[in-house]
């Protein structure tokens, strides 16, 4: 595979991970830290690159997003593929694309009027783009990523030589373990349920540029160049807040703000500009990944009709109903978190043996489980007494991940017991 299609798609895969929340995080995390600016960045980067990063390159290693559950029985596919998909599409992620680039670029100029009228151009640019899948990488990677890039450094650049400032006091939650806090937010992007969605997408193309190379190496090879873009934006943008010296509500606010404090409006433009590209290839690359997902499973719908009943949906809520959607969904996000990197694991665990359903099971409830006990903490309605239990006995919830330990706790017990009354059944036979 030549160099240059590597590098397109990899640019390609850094552009589809790159939306408004990306963007929005990092300056929070950089003002934050303070003095602890590295060891904070460096946790970011672990969970918020790297986990995404050996997600995308497991599912290339199991031949495929769907390999994830074709073992399950086709219900359990589809209620797994088909919640996942309406929250990071049509109900979540998609019609936060197209609010937020409204925010950015089009209400501080005009009022909440041309909310309708922004939708559908997005929409429409959306449809644009998804509707020839098979040109992502040559719109995306060739075209849209560089123009995006060039922005992010000409921002970067500026807060090298402009540094508005830096407050005096570092956030209380980096004092003590700078890069745990890093860890827990770089994992609260929530990455890796892009790159389980996403996973396909990048395959397909890979596929499609290659067909007779093998795939997880090359995919090793764009995930590398993914992750050094994802890593040089983020470290860029980190940097900006850790020299910006006034407290904003948002990550957002603060670049938006910093923007006019060198620029004046060209400046908030600018900034609108890139928060736009950075929703559009995210909108894009998720409507893509729906619609692959409703074509392939309902054979009655084809691509061409499912990405524009999606793109319709989105821009619907958008304008109707996000906030309230917003509080629904996000729940079911943030539980659907450990979820996908439980069925990430297990795939992995039981690529070469057989499916051992009540492992499976019981190790997924208990991902469930963890996840909504996180979920209630990380949206503030977690009951005082037990948060305060959950404080002192269940490892890893400060940093919004009590889901792991025991969830890793159910999957070994549950197959040492499996094992031993395997060994037993053998021994009487």
């Amino acid at each position: 595979m030549s160099k240059s299609s590597l590098l397109t798609l990899g640019f390609m895969t850094f552009a589809l991970f790159l939306g408004a929340g990306n963007v929005i995080f990092p300056p929070q995390l950089g003002q934050g830290s303070g003095e602890f600016f590295w060891p904070a960045t460096i946790g970011f980067l672990i969970t918020a690159v790297g986990l995404p990063a050996l997600t995308l390159i497991a599912i290339g290693y199991m031949g495929g997003s769907e390999a994830l559950t074709n073992k399950l029985p086709r219900a359990g596919h589809l209620l797994f593929w088909g919640v996942l998909f309406l929250s990071i599409g049509p109900l979540f992620s998609l019609p936060r694309t197209f609010s937020v680039s409204f925010e950015f670029i089009a209400k501080p100029f005009f009022a909440d009027w041309a909310l309708l009228p922004f939708s559908l151009v997005m929409a429409a640019t959306t449809l644009f783009f998804a509707l020839s899948p098979g040109k992502l990488m040559d719109r995306i990677g060739k075209i849209l990523t560089p123009v995006l890039l060039l922005m992010l450094l000409f921002i970067a650049i500026s807060a090298f030589l402009y540094p508005h400032g830096q407050l005096e006091n570092t956030a209380e939650q980096y004092q003590s373990f700078a890069i745990a806090s890093g860890l827990s937010e770089g994992y609260m992007t929530m990455d890796v349920l892009g790159a389980v969605g996403f996973g396909w997408l990048v395959i397909n193309a890979l596929k499609s540029a290659a067909p007779n190379a093998p795939v997880v190496p090359n995919l090793i090879k764009i995930v590398l160049i993914s992750s050094v873009a994802m890593c040089f934006v983020y470290i860029a943008i980190a940097f900006v807040g850790a020299n910006y010296g006034i407290v904003e509500s948002n990550g957002g606010a603060l670049l938006s703000n910093y923007m006019n404090w060198i620029y004046g409006t060209p400046g908030v433009l600018l900034m609108g500009i890139i928060v736009t590209l950075a929703c559009l290839t995210t909108a894009i690359g998720l409507t893509c990944a729906c619609a692959e997902f409703t074509s392939q499973n309902f054979k009655s719908i084809n691509y061409k009709a499912s990405t524009i009943t999606i793109v319709a949906i989105t821009t619907l809520v958008a304008n109707l109903g996000l906030d309230l959607l917003i509080a629904i969904t996000l729940p079911l996000v943030v539980v659907l978190h450990p979820v996908a990197i439980s069925i990430i694991l297990l795939g992995l665990f039981y690529l070469k043996r057989p499916l051992n359903g009540l492992v499976y099971s019981l190790t997924i409830a208990a991902a469930i489980t963890g996840g909504i006990i996180d979920a209630l903490k990380i949206l503030g309605n977690m009951p005082e007494q037990l948060h305060n239990i959950f404080v002192n006995y269940l490892p890893l919830y400060q940093y919004n991940a009590g889901w792991i330990v025991p969830t890793l706790v159910v999957f070994a017990v549950a197959n040492m017991l499996f094992q031993s009354r395997e060994k037993a059944a053998q021994a009487t036979a």
